[in-house]
């Protein structure tokens, strides 16, 4: 029998977390927003990069994990909610994660792999604003020194 990825029923069913141990999930706009809505502090569940923000790990796994269930599971990432589902770079196409023990009985449907491709489109979006913000404050910073210097 497979299941669709999304519905999450196999990690459910194996109590698998194996996911949320050392992840560097990256996390949308959309994400961020869903969870300090429910009451938590950006700085206590992410970690910002030079790109974007990711779920952040305490004592190797997911700030969210405790024993073996996420305790936003409802309203996890998206990325949570797709996985194994995930983008190879290297053959650009869209398939399952081969660290997930489980990858065999998942059965991947077409809106899940639009959704994936949605996703990693939001998080293009927000590295091409975060970059073009990065060049301006360096423009800037350059312009500053600049004026420093001169007078």
């Amino acid at each position: 029998m497979t299941v669709p990825v999304e519905s999450g029923e196999l990690c459910l069913k194996y109590g698998c977390t194996l996911c949320c141990h050392g992840t560097k999930m990256p996390l949308t706009n959309l994400d961020v927003n869903r969870i300090v809505k429910l009451g938590y502090k950006v700085k206590c569940f992410a970690e910002k990069t030079d790109q974007y923000w990711r779920l952040k790990n305490v004592n190797g796994k997911c700030f969210f994990l405790e024993g073996n269930k996420c305790k936003i599971y409802e309203y996890r990432p998206y990325g949570c909610r797709l996985y194994p589902l995930v983008y190879d770079w290297n053959k650009h196409k869209v398939t399952l994660d081969d660290l997930c023990p489980h990858k065999e009985e998942f059965s991947p449907r077409i809106k899940d792999m639009r959704k994936l491709m949605f996703v990693l489109s939001l998080l293009r979006e927000q590295l091409a604003k975060s970059s073009f913000r990065i060049k301006i404050y360096a423009k800037k910073s350059h312009n500053k020194f600049l004026r420093r210097i001169r007078q």
